[in-house]
């Protein structure tokens, strides 16, 4: 019969119908709602040329649905590097990120996390002067809830170079790397998932389940 798909398409128009009033705006109260404000340091672990090196950077978000985080930040290096055996030379390099970051059931004292940060940065080496360059790092570890308003997050990744127009290729300045972020802040608001954040969180934990 014709009237069994027309009452089926009804059925479906009135369901999303109801999931949309009940839709709510990034400031609001619950679903992906304005849940926290973090900030801190950044410590990383890496290596450049034959030398492993000690990164120290910060961070500033903003947190939605007590699960995504949306900021920014930053990284930097000053250091006398040998790169190929050849002797030291002076060697600098920083970069401001836009990051995105996603922790899976918050709630539990500790909890699997994924990020990545992008931005622009620049490059200096010995005497070939200042170059521009685009990272991207993303990342993969555990956040453990210390206290309400202090959280650890132990993370390993993979920072990508590209751009670089010095002696030193997007591969060289490229690696792998292991970093620990302190984390100051404080969310409000009960752990919930409804609506659009139910679903999504659900596909996510799926994908990487």
């Amino acid at each position: 019969m014709r009237t069994r798909p027309l009452f089926l398409v009804f059925a479906l128009l009135l369901a999303f119908s109801a999931q949309a009033q009940r839709e709510e705006t990034v400031l609001g109260s619950r679903s992906l709602g304005f849940s926290g404000i973090w900030g801190g340091s950044k410590h990383q672990m890496t290596r450049f040329g034959n030398t492993n090196n000690y990164l120290n950077g910060w961070h500033f978000g903003l947190e939605f649905g007590k699960a995504l985080t949306i900021g920014i930040g930053s990284y930097e290096l000053h250091d006398n590097l040998q790169w190929d055996n050849q002797p030291g030379q002076d060697f600098d390099i920083d970069w401001r990120v836009v990051s995105l970051g996603y922790g899976f059931q918050k709630f539990r004292a500790v909890h699997p996390i994924i990020g990545v940060d992008a931005g622009r940065g620049t490059v200096r080496f010995a005497n070939e002067g200042e170059d521009r360059v685009f990272v991207v790092q993303p990342s993969a570890g555990v956040e453990i809830n210390l206290l309400r308003w202090c959280h650890l997050a132990l993370e390993g990744g993979y920072r990508f170079v590209t751009d670089s127009n010095i002696s030193l290729s997007d591969r060289q300045l490229s690696g792998a790397f292991g970093q620990a972020t302190l984390k100051f802040g404080f969310s409000w608001g009960k752990y919930r998932k409804t609506g659009v954040y139910w679903l999504t969180g659900l596909l996510v934990d799926w994908f990487i389940g």
